[in-house]
């Protein structure tokens, strides 16, 4: 659904079977904070992130532990040694904590793929993004119940640039893991497993504008596409995944304030 001020509001149906209320309860004491969890495939690990003003509370959990540290001025300043809460505060405010990463830890890695396959529907120029049966081994399909599905519904500004690549061979783009933001356009010709390095797109730290940058030495004939072209594709390919990103936050968001009992759930309207 669009707007006339450009932004559009995205629904994701996700299934979340078995998630009574928490028990522990967040303190009244404390403004709402904000929230963000990432599920770390390779470990296992979620991460959860509960910003309490300017206060962050980073939480690692795995199947056997749960770890946490705190950060003044933000999720980037530096460690606190102790909490800024009295002792009462504090103590209600770590209990909900361990309930409520527990809860995210148990259904997060489920819920991330569903909401990057919503996002590939998004970025085809969809608006709404139920689940499929063919998304699901048909047994554990069959046990969910119509109250399991609920829908998430956030606004994006914008929209994805749908995309081809026209040039010969296959391009794509490849994010710097220590440089976020930044990414390389790569090229493989057709029947090669060898891939070059065309260029990248580099974000300034000041502006936080994109910029692209090609690498010399390239035989754009043999590309199959000009400089020009090619670092343009680059451009609206790192401006997709952008959009992509802050779509993907705010309907973890979203869910996360269900999870912690901020919001009511929606039944989905699609069972």
């Amino acid at each position: 659904m669009a707007s006339d001020t450009g932004t559009t509001i995205l629904e994701t149906e996700l299934v979340l079977p078995d998630v009574p209320k928490l028990k522990r309860r967040y303190p009244a004491s404390l403004p709402t904070p904000k929230l963000h969890a990432r599920w770390i495939e390779d470990e296992e690990l979620s991460l959860t992130f509960i910003e309490i003003g300017d206060v962050a509370l980073h939480v690692e959990t795995t199947d056997d532990d749960v770890v946490w540290h705190l950060h003044a001025d933000g999720h980037e300043g530096p460690l606190l040694d102790g909490t800024p809460w009295n002792e009462k505060t504090t103590t209600a405010l770590l209990l909900w904590m361990e309930e409520f990463a527990a809860r995210v830890h148990s259904c997060l890695e489920s819920i991330d793929e569903d909401i990057f396959d919503a996002i590939d529907l998004f970025e085809a120029g969809a608006t709404s993004a139920p689940l499929s049966p063919a998304g699901f081994d048909p047994e554990e399909w069959a046990t969910f119940t119509k109250k399991d599905f609920q829908v998430f519904r956030v606004a994006a500004e914008g929209q994805a640039e749908p995309q081809i690549w026209t040039g010969a061979g296959e391009g794509w783009h490849l994010h710097d893991e220590e440089r976020d933001g930044d990414a390389e356009l790569l090229w493989t010709p057709a029947g090669s497993d060898d891939h070059i390095h065309l260029g990248a797109v580099i974000v300034s730290p000041e502006t936080g504008l994109a910029a692209t940058f090609a690498n010399p030495g390239i035989d754009w004939s043999e590309i199959g596409m000009s400089e020009v072209d090619a670092m343009d594709w680059l451009l609206r390919e790192h401006r997709n995944c952008v959009w992509a990103s802050t779509v993907h936050d705010a309907v973890t968001e979203a869910v996360l304030k269900m999870l912690a009992g901020f919001s009511a759930p929606v039944p989905s309207p699609h069972r």
